[in-house]
């Protein structure tokens, strides 16, 4: 990325659907990971995650958005 280039912020909103919030943390990051592969590395970041149930106001924040592999889910992983 040259000196001509001007640098923008842009925010990314997208649904994830998860059986759980460790499974939604793992999918956002996925996704990340996937953009970061491309010449876009570490220039994206995970900042919010909230559970919001289809037609419905109702919004949960999760506390901390990031993935860690260590940490445990709600109940046995699919794989």
């Amino acid at each position: 990325m040259g000196k001509e280039n001007k640098r923008y912020v842009v925010q990314v909103e997208m649904y994830v659907y998860a059986e759980n919030d460790y499974m939604a943390r793992k999918r956002a990051n996925s996704i990340k990971n996937a953009i970061d592969q491309k010449d876009y590395a570490d220039y994206v970041k995970v900042t919010e995650i909230g559970e919001q149930a289809f037609a419905t106001p109702n919004y949960r924040k999760l506390d901390d958005p990031s993935f860690t592999p260590k940490e445990k889910a709600d109940k046995p992983l699919p794989f």
